[in-house]
């Protein structure tokens, strides 16, 4: 891709060359040349976004491209505006499309057509990757070939080799691990693998290195937090007037407050009180408990806002005071937290980040319904943990806004 992205600045430079000629002849100004200069930036950073989903699934990459295209022009009009710098509209259109274009067939030409080729040399491993690829609730994996290998040739020829770490330790090998890596043979874990034919983190490959590989999401917190406001403050003037007849509805439907109001577990265990459009009948307190499907609970209003996430607008209050952000790991109730920390290992890890509107396992799995499917979700929560940044959180909002058109995944 690095390449490809690359070849690709030969089109800004034949699009430069073509304006240098219109130019002469007054069809175009000068400040049509300075767009597409200043367009190679907005270039170089949508292919950065885009490479930095190479962990995911390649399927899911496809979903980038758009975003990661159009935010870095997005920003680069802002910021003209806002110095009040001249440019081209339509040198800026051209260069968008040159780079959407050209982004979107070399990531479909070497990465989502690309079918990888995984050897492994005991059987063992390829037993332990299909027990990893298998959990209730998950989304499709990605398509990859399994080879077994048994010289060293067959494994040049694979595009990694798969070793399970929990196998015995023997010299021998040890002997052909050290032989398959002085040839250039790149060799994963059986964990890793799934990790990236699934996006979900294999629970069983966590350890105390985890928190090191978090380490670096702190540097893209204090930008994150930023945006969330902005986002917040953009989406006010329609989320105020959509939320009052929400709320209107709510009442003529039901007797009892419009607004539901429970705690929930947010950034680092921290309990904070989450704000909800009420969607079920007004009953007494019960003990937490899933959201059944077709629960009777849900009002004929409550069925309808909850498709289409209407239910989840009073969070962005949440969001402004930092108790939640856009995107993140669903916070959970609290209850549920001690219950599943107890049950399910490393389950406090979620909260490493905050808890927020839509998630990577929300847009992948949908809701979870039981303890099994709960820890697939956990594997989802934990993958956006590891690898937080800007790209996953654009692919993630492009995702949920497919998911408030169909309503996937509401209960």
């Amino acid at each position: 891709m690095l390449a490809w992205t690359g070849l690709g600045l030969l089109f800004y430079g034949l699009a430069a060359l073509a304006g240098h000629e219109a130019r002469r002849h007054g069809l175009v100004t000068q400040v049509f040349l300075n767009t597409i200069g200043m367009s190679v930036i907005p270039y170089a950073v949508a292919y950065r976004l885009l490479d930095r989903t190479m962990h995911m699934p390649p399927l899911e990459g496809n979903n980038m491209v758009a975003p990661a295209t159009l935010l870095p022009f997005a920003l680069l009009l802002a910021v003209c505006a806002t110095f009040r710098i001249d440019y081209s509209r339509g040198a800026m259109l051209v260069c968008m499309l040159i780079t959407l274009l050209w982004l979107w067939s070399g990531y479909k030409r070497f990465v989502s057509q690309y079918v990888p080729t995984f050897g492994y040399s005991d059987p063992q491993s390829l037993a332990h990757l299909n027990t990893l690829l298998d959990m209730p609730g998950a989304a499709q994996s990605s398509h990859a070939e399994f080879r077994h290998i048994v010289t060293l040739p067959e494994a040049v020829n694979c595009d990694g080799l798969m070793m399970d770490r929990s196998a015995t330790v023997d010299p021998e090998r040890t002997r052909a691990l050290a032989r398959f890596k002085l040839s250039h043979v790149h060799v994963y874990s059986v964990e890793r693998i799934a990790e990236l034919l699934t996006g979900r983190l294999a629970l069983s490959n966590i350890d105390e290195n985890f928190l090191d590989d978090h380490a670096q999401n702190f540097i893209y917190a204090p930008l994150k937090r930023i945006s969330d406001i902005a986002a917040v403050l953009i989406l006010a003037p329609i989320a105020i007037p959509v939320g009052l007849i929400v709320a209107a509805a709510i009442r003529l439907e039901s007797s009892g407050p419009a607004i539901f109001r429970q705690e929930r577990v947010g950034l680092y265990g921290k309990v904070f009180t989450m704000f909800k459009f009420r969607s079920m009948a007004d009953v007494p307190d019960v003990e937490a408990q899933f959201a059944a499907h077709r629960d009777p609970r849900i009002t004929r209003v409550g069925r309808f806002i909850r498709k289409y996430r209407l239910d989840e607008i009073p969070q962005l209050w949440n969001v402004f005071v930092g108790q939640m952000s856009l995107i993140g790991p669903r916070p959970e109730q609290a209850s549920l937290v001690d219950s599943f920390s107890e049950t399910i290992p490393y389950y406090p890890y979620r909260h490493l980040v905050r808890p927020g509107l839509s998630g990577w396992a929300q847009v992948q799995q949908g809701y979870a319904a039981s303890h099994e499917e709960t820890i697939t979700k956990l594997s989802y929560d934990l993958y956006y943990v590891k690898h937080c940044s800007m790209a996953l959180d654009l692919l993630i909002a492009s995702k949920t806004i497919r998911t408030l058109l169909t309503g996937y995944g509401a209960r």
